[in-house]
This record gives C-alpha cells, structure tokens and sequence, in this order.
C-alpha cells in the first residue's frame, strides 16, 4: 500500500459480539447487531493523527429508501481510532465494531422482512483520501 493512502477494506454485519459475517445479523430476536469495518493506512498515515470522517449509512433495498439515519464518527489515524501495525509489514489495520439498534426497538420492526445494505466511506479533511465499501445485503426479523 501506498504510504500515505488509506482504504476501507471490509464491511459486513454480524450478530451482537461476533465478527462473522451473518446475513440475518439480529436472527433469531435481538434488537441490535454489529457493523464490522475493516481498513488499511500505509505506513506514513496509520499512526499519524490525520484526521477523518467516517460516515455509515444503510440503504433499505426493499422500500428503496434510507433504512435508518446516518452515523457520521468523527476520527483519526492514531491508536485511539484502532489503528495499528499490521504485523506483515509496515502499513497498519483497524477494524472497529459499530452497534446498530434494530428501527423500532427489534425484531417485528418497521422494517421486519425488508433486505438492507449499509454503505461505508472514509474521507479525509481536504478529501485527499477518500475510500468507499458496501456491505453485502442482509435481512432483518
């Protein structure tokens, strides 16, 4: 990877406290499930403190609407966002777990039933790196 680029590599759901992906993330009755991101810095970036903003939104595909409003997090390429060495090399990792309520309070929701994909993008101040990923589509109970 470039030194001073960055890229969102994964973004998938999962039940509460796993990290596997799951296609009926809130499956059997939960009222929330997880969004796991993934993503790489090179190594001049990932511990330099540049920051960003991630913005994670979710696209309702049956309704063809939002599914649920906006989460804008407000970061930075440091160890307190998550990022660290990768281990391989010099270039660094960051996977972050984001908590989602299920829309109206859990399963039998508003939106029981309806197929969702969330959209992940990474920008930084001055949009001179910019990263954008999607989910899979997924069901909600």
């Amino acid at each position: 990877m470039n030194a001073n680029d960055a890229m969102l590599t994964a973004l998938a759901t999962a039940q509460t406290g796993s990290t596997v992906a799951d296609a009926a993330p809130n499956a059997p009755a939960s009222a929330s499930f997880d969004l796991v991101l993934e993503a790489v810095a090179g190594s001049a970036l990932g511990s330099s403190g540049t920051p960003y903003t991630l913005t994670i939104s979710a696209i309702d595909l049956t309704a063809v609407s939002q599914g649920w409003p906006t989460r804008t997090l407000h970061q930075a390429f440091d160890a307190a966002c998550g990022w660290e060495l990768s281990g391989a090399g010099p270039d660094y990792r960051c996977t972050q777990t984001v908590p989602v309520p299920v829309p109206g309070g859990g399963p039998g929701g508003p939106l029981a039933g309806h197929t969702l994909q969330c959209v992940a993008s990474l920008v930084s101040q001055g949009a001179q790196i910019a990263s954008i990923i999607h989910s899979d589509p997924f069901v909600l109970v």
